[in-house]
Formats: C-alpha cells, sequence, structure tokens
C-alpha cells in the first residue's frame, strides 16, 4: 500500500508539476516574484537564484515528502496582493544610457562620486571612489573604512562581488568604450550627465528618487537653502561689497582662477552667497561655460581683491610654496591685508550637499568674525 502511494505521489508530481504547461508558467511566475521580493538581480546573483529555485521547487514538492502520506493535489496559485507586491518591487528609470529598472528599496549600492550624495540621504554605499592616490577626505569618517574604487584603473571583478543592486556613476566619462555594458551586466546602472555637477540639487532630487528617498532629499535641500539665506546676511554685515575670489594650484603646475556663476567655487561663493567677484574674475572666468581660467603669475597682479581663498592639490605643494615667496604674491591686495585663506581641494574641488555645506562653513568661519 505505501509502495503504491510513493508511486501515485511520484507520478503526480511528474504530470502536475513538470509536465503541465500551466503549472510551469506559474511556477515560472512564482520564482519571479520570489527572486524579485529579495532584491535579486538575476545577471549577476546566480548563487542566490540557484537558493531560491532549490527552495522554491521544495516548497511545491512538499506535500508528496516525507511520509505523512498527504498528497499535494492542487497547485499553487498567485494572488492579486502578490501580484501587485511584485510590481511594486520594481521601478523604470530612463537616463543617457537606456532604461533601467531598480528596486524599491536598493540596499547594496556602489555610487562611483556619487557617495556624497548618499551619505547625505543616510546611506551607506558598498565601496568609495578614489582617482588614483586622490580620495574624498571630507567624507572619512563615513566612508573611510570601505573598500576602494579606483576610477582610472576599475576593478569591475571587486564590483561584482560586492554583489550591488544598484549602480550609480556620478560622471559620463565612466561608462565610455564598453564600460557601461560591464557596469550593466552586473547591476542595474543609473549614469548622470555632466550638467550633474553644476546641478547637485536636482541631482540629488534624482538620487532621491532612484534609492526611495525622495523626501530626505528634499529635507536636506530646504537645511541649505536656510544655511545660505542665513549666512547672507551674515556676510552682508561682516564684509558688505568687499570681492572675494579662489585661486587653486594645481598638481600639474598649473595655477587656475576660478569664476562663475556656476563651477565647483563660483557657484558658492557667487550664486549661492551673493559674494561679490573682483574684475578679473569677470574678464577671465564669467560666463554659462567658464567656471575657471588658467592664468600665469605675470597676470596675478591684476586680481586686485579683498579676500582670497586659496587651495593647494596635494601635487601642487612645491610650486605653491614658491608661488607665495614670490613679491608678485606679496604684493596683492589680499595678502598684504592679511585676508587669504587656505581649503582643502577635496570638498572643494568637487559637487554634492556635504561638500557644498563644507564650502559654506569655510567662508563664514573666515569672513565673519
Amino acid at each position: 500500500m505505501r509502495e503504491h502511494t510513493e508511486q501515485k505521489c511520484k507520478k503526480h508530481r511528474t504530470f502536475q508539476h513538470v509536465t503541465s504547461i500551466d503549472g510551469m508558467l506559474k511556477f515560472s511566475l512564482l520564482m519571479r516574484i520570489t527572486i524579485n521580493n529579495r532584491g535579486i538581480y538575476m545577471q549577476s546573483q546566480s548563487k542566490r537564484w540557484l537558493f531560491s529555485f532549490g527552495f522554491v521547487l521544495s516548497v511545491l514538492l512538499a506535500g508528496c515528502g516525507g511520509g505523512s502520506g498527504n498528497i499535494a493535489t492542487t497547485e499553487p496559485t498567485l494572488s492579486s496582493d502578490a501580484s501587485a507586491q511584485s510590481a511594486s518591487t520594481v521601478r523604470k528609470f530612463t537616463h543617457m544610457m537606456g532604461e533601467i529598472e531598480v528596486p524599491a528599496e536598493p540596499k547594496q549600492i556602489i555610487g562611483l562620486y556619487m557617495e556624497d550624495f548618499l551619505v547625505s540621504l543616510g546611506i551607506k554605499p558598498a565601496a568609495q571612489t578614489t582617482i588614483g592616490a586622490f580620495t574624498l577626505k571630507y567624507l572619512h569618517e563615513n566612508i573611510g573604512d570601505l573598500p576602494k574604487l579606483d576610477t582610472s584603473a576599475m576593478n569591475f571583478e571587486a564590483i561584482l562581488e560586492m554583489e550591488p543592486d544598484l549602480i550609480l556613476l556620478g560622471l559620463p566619462n565612466y561608462a565610455q568604450n564598453d564600460n557601461y555594458a560591464k557596469y550593466a551586466k552586473i547591476a542595474p546602472t543609473y549614469v548622470f550627465e555632466a550638467e550633474a555637477a553644476n546641478d547637485w540639487r536636482n541631482t540629488l532630487r534624482k538620487v532621491g528618487d532612484l534609492i526611495g528617498k525622495r523626501e530626505t532629499a528634499e529635507k536636506v535641500l530646504t537645511d541649505y537653502e536656510q544655511k545660505i539665506t542665513e549666512g547672507k546676511q551674515k556676510l552682508e554685515k561682516a564684509i558688505g561689497k568687499q570681492t572675494v575670489a579662489l585661486v587653486r594650484v594645481r598638481s600639474n603646475k598649473e595655477i587656475r582662477l576660478y569664476g562663475g556663476p556656476q563651477g565647483y567655487a563660483g557657484s558658492v561663493l557667487y550664486q549661492d552667497l551673493g559674494l561679490e567677484p573682483p574684475a578679473l574674475v569677470k574678464e577671465l572666468a564669467w560666463g554659462d561655460n567658464a567656471g575657471h581660467a588658467t592664468i600665469s603669475a605675470e597676470v596675478l597682479p591684476k586680481l586686485d581683491v579683498d579676500h582670497l581663498f586659496v587651495v593647494v592639490d596635494d601635487g601642487g605643494k612645491e610650486l605653491a610654496e614658491e608661488l607665495f615667496s614670490t613679491n608678485i604674491w606679496k604684493s596683492l591686495p589680499a595678502v598684504r591685508s592679511g585676508h587669504v585663506y587656505k581649503v582643502a581641494p577635496d570638498h572643494w574641488m568637487t559637487f554634492g550637499p556635504i561638500a557644498y555645506d563644507r564650502k559654506v562653513e569655510d567662508v563664514l568661519n573666515a569672513l565673519v568674525k
């Protein structure tokens, strides 16, 4: 009798759960829902896929297992609630490389040059971006313990091992050649356009949309707007219409004068805080596409400015020391009056809500006594 029951069970399993086309379709759909609900990205998560496959298969065949004698006589069906839940776990976004499907709440996120945005929204990314020896030092307390991904020599195997469910590329050149295809094979990949740097507010909103934290993004922006509003009032009382500029000594022995109203420096100095640029900035580094101008030491005497912020790259320290010892430098009005302020390149030469908050702090600490 037991042998007869086992044979009947085996026959029932074979024809009901394997050869039935309708059963296979439901089985496939159930597998897809199970996988989606676990946030699994099929192309890169083969181990988890096999686990889910085995788990679902064991559930479907459980009615014929053991010695209970109970035989499953009906196939599993999907409720409308389960179908709705499956649809809600994936959202579609369009970007410069096409359309992607993103989990409703991605947990393991890699953001190349996007860590500032993720941290500001309360997310610790899976890795930190480096560009050769350059790191985002101002974020070290948040991401300093994370594995490094060097964008100058990307290790795609390392990314694969991190098992991300979303990749954000902060600059379009990260997707050049066949790199986008490599990222996209690992996880859904969103590429930000070059304008993202100058429009970091809307970039933050987009990141909020992608990771399901739009309300948090709006709160971050509201706090920043309040800070610069109060900062403008303090600066007006402290320095009035006195002029302000920023120069950078680069690692390639280049001297840059930063202008506006866009760019890493100009957008915060002249646009957000409403400070007054000197005539040389207006002449050489002003306009929609003029974030900076490369100048020679001989041009510096024309920099008639009341307050001067200085950024020195790690590789530019030797040139900076030479420059600061020259009579040309010492003759500048800001230098003579002691109004020169050194600031760090890692947050001044980047974009993002935390970086801009730090820039505002630097300006207020220097100019508001």
